[in-house]
């Protein structure tokens, strides 16, 4: 604790660029649930130092490097950490409620049931990380970079993916009401079993994308791209559907009851069957002039 109380001192310094400042390069130590809300170590780095259940509220992290660490119950809500990178870092069950992690980098991070509503990600990069339960309503992740990330039971009602770059994510029991995906690219993603009512994928490339059993009423995908996408056993009444591009999509075992935009010549470019719902109520396979 003492070389850390020391680091903390020197570091200060060192950001107010005051003479014998140093910057903090901290390695394997533990230090329990420390308390230091609002505490400064902007460009700190840290490796292999256990800080589970800390107290961090409120503190400047920004541009951070945290390589094997472990923040695992940890306070952050309304922290700095902008411009951050996390290397195989522990941040399960931590706090981020309203916490800046624009431009962040993150590989191989555990965000199990982290509590983040109203955070910031924006510009983010995220690699394989693990957001399983976690909380992330009114999340902002617009123009944000996810590759083989999961998402399974986590919270996304009214999440903002705009213009979000997602390949390879999976999303499993997620409740995502009304988020927002739009001129997003969702590049062989799943959703399987989620609440996705009224979400926007307008001008959003789905390509090999596969909906397996979601719920997907009044959801917008004006102007999408479809070639290659599934939504075996899922729900799309009132789904908008104009100028998608449905060429190579799979619509079998589909519902699309009432869904709006929907053209017979959309229709016959998918593939349907007769467990296709049609938009007139009808069983399917589609045929022009009669859908």
């Amino acid at each position: 604790m003492e070389r850390w109380r020391e680091a903390v001192r020197l570091h200060a310094r060192w950001l107010d660029q005051v003479e014998e400042g140093v910057p903090a390069a901290l390695d394997g130590l533990d230090l329990g649930n420390v308390s230091a809300p609002r505490i400064r170590l902007s460009r700190a780095v840290f490796r292999s130092l256990s800080m589970a259940g800390a107290e961090l509220k409120g503190s400047e992290l920004d541009g951070c490097t945290l390589d094997e660490c472990d923040l695992s119950v940890a306070n952050l809500s309304s922290a700095d950490l902008n411009r951050s990178r996390w290397l195989n870092t522990k941040l399960s069950d931590a706090s981020l409620s309203a916490a800046n992690l624009n431009d962040v980098e993150m590989q191989g991070v555990g965000l199990q049931q982290v509590k983040a509503p109203g955070s910031r990600w924006m510009q983010s990069r995220l690699l394989q990380c693990d957001l399983s339960q976690a909380v992330l309503r009114c999340g902002a992740f617009q123009h944000a970079t996810l590759l083989e990330c999961v998402f399974t039971g986590s919270e996304l009602d009214h999440a903002l993916f705009y213009r979000a770059s997602l390949q390879f994510c999976r999303f499993r029991h997620c409740h995502a009401v009304e988020a927002n995906f739009s001129s997003g690219r969702l590049r062989s993603c799943e959703f399987q079993n989620c609440d996705l009512r009224g979400v926007r994928f307008a001008q959003c490339d789905l390509s090999g994308t596969a909906f397996v059993d979601c719920s997907m009423a009044e959801c917008d995908f004006r102007g999408a791209q479809l070639k290659g996408c599934r939504f075996v056993g899922s729900k799309l009444a009132g789904a908008r559907l104009q100028d998608a591009q449905c060429f190579g999509a799979d619509f079998r075992g589909a519902d699309f009851t009432q869904a709006r935009g929907l053209l017979p010549r959309q229709m016959v470019q998918a593939l349907t069957d007769h467990t296709t719902t049609l938009p007139n109520g009808s069983r399917g396979p589609a045929m022009r002039g009669l859908c």
